[in-house]
């Protein structure tokens, strides 16, 4: 089982919990507790998001610096060489997912989205404002397929 399956099971299993608890709050008309418990879910949710996107961030970094070192492998001349040689190895995000997917297509835009929905989390920003954003079933999807196609 890879990691994305993985990460899959345990967060279902979780919010499959906290919804019926969630869900049990809602039908009873306990408000505090139904806001307890969907704050617990939009937490889990974070928590999950972040999980899968730092596998997806090493996995292209990963698969980048693999691309460059191949390429400057293969480089005979000097200067050009040189060039390569030169290429920063610790590239930023965006510019390692620039190498592995066309720049403004689709995958590249998603994957976009989510690095800035993991920033948003990750630096403690507004997090209400990207809950309804972040659906886990289509994210899980997503990244089992991008863990599949981005590749050297």
């Amino acid at each position: 089982m890879g990691i994305v399956s993985e990460i899959e099971k345990q967060f279902f299993e979780i919010e499959d919990e906290y919804y019926a608890k969630w869900f049990n709050a809602y039908s009873r008309g306990h408000h505090l507790k139904e806001k307890y418990w969907k704050r617990k879910r939009e937490l889990n949710t974070h928590a999950y998001f972040l999980f899968l996107f730092t596998r997806l961030e090493d996995h292209i970094k990963t698969e980048a610096k693999k691309i460059l070192n191949d390429k400057k492998a293969r480089i005979a001349h000097w200067k050009t060489k040189a060039i390569w040689e030169n290429t920063d190895e610790d590239m930023s995000f965006k510019k390692c997912l620039g190498l592995l997917t066309e720049k403004g297509a689709t995958d590249y835009n998603k994957i976009g989205e989510y690095y800035k929905h993991r920033n948003t989390i990750a630096h403690g920003k507004s997090i209400e404002d990207i809950t309804n954003n972040i659906d886990m079933s289509i994210v899980i999807g997503n990244m089992k397929r991008y863990f599949k196609e981005l590749k050297q």
